[in-house]
């Protein structure tokens, strides 16, 4: 494997320090041609090291699928379906809460967010299966990033720091709309 685990762990370690999940949720995967690097499923994010990556097929399942994340079906068909090199899933609190309170999307009111980062649809699926992994690609090609609901948000860019970025900002643009929210009698939207 090349030295991508060290970039993923180093990341694995940023989603975790920005308060994004905690303890072993959320993953992390990077498109290599056509290998994936990807976190195995219950890896702790803040503690990953060669062994807790492996390196799957672009294209469709392989034997170390099973030691692989629950969600690496929802990579592979991002993948597959948009040009993005990395993707990042994280369990951000606030992008979680909001999923559960809005309908179709979660729309950005801080500036940052409507300029940089849009929309977040929400889409509906159980975690790892084909049907959220559907649902995700198919919004992930006109979206940075997209929300499972009650799961969290998948990010995804040209580079493991794009996805970071994004991952980051779905989660502040999701904490100021929800304390907007609070306090209605202050909403302006």
């Amino acid at each position: 494997m090349s030295l991508a685990w060290q970039e993923i762990a180093r990341f694995g370690r940023k989603v975790v320090a920005a308060g994004l999940t905690s303890s072993r949720f959320g993953n992390i995967s990077q498109r290599q041609g056509e290998k994936i690097h990807i976190t195995c499923t219950g890896s702790m994010l803040d503690e990953l090291d060669q062994s807790l990556i492996v390196e799957v097929e672009r294209r469709g399942p392989c034997e170390l699928d099973r030691q692989a994340s629950s969600e690496t079906c929802v990579h592979r068909s991002i993948y597959q379906s948009t040009p993005a090199r990395a993707v990042i899933h994280t369990h951000s609190p606030f992008v979680v809460a909001l999923s559960l309170l809005e309908r179709e999307a979660v729309e950005p009111l801080d500036s940052e967010g409507i300029i940089f980062l849009g929309a977040m649809p929400i889409v509906e699926g159980h975690f790892g299966s084909e049907d959220l992994a559907a649902a995700v690609s198919s919004v992930m090609q006109s979206h940075k990033a997209c929300i499972a609901r009650g799961h969290g948000v998948f990010a995804a860019g040209s580079s493991l720091s794009d996805a970071f970025t994004f991952a980051c900002m779905a989660e502040h643009s999701a904490k100021v709309r929800y304390l907007v929210k609070a306090y209605p009698s202050c909403e302006r939207v």
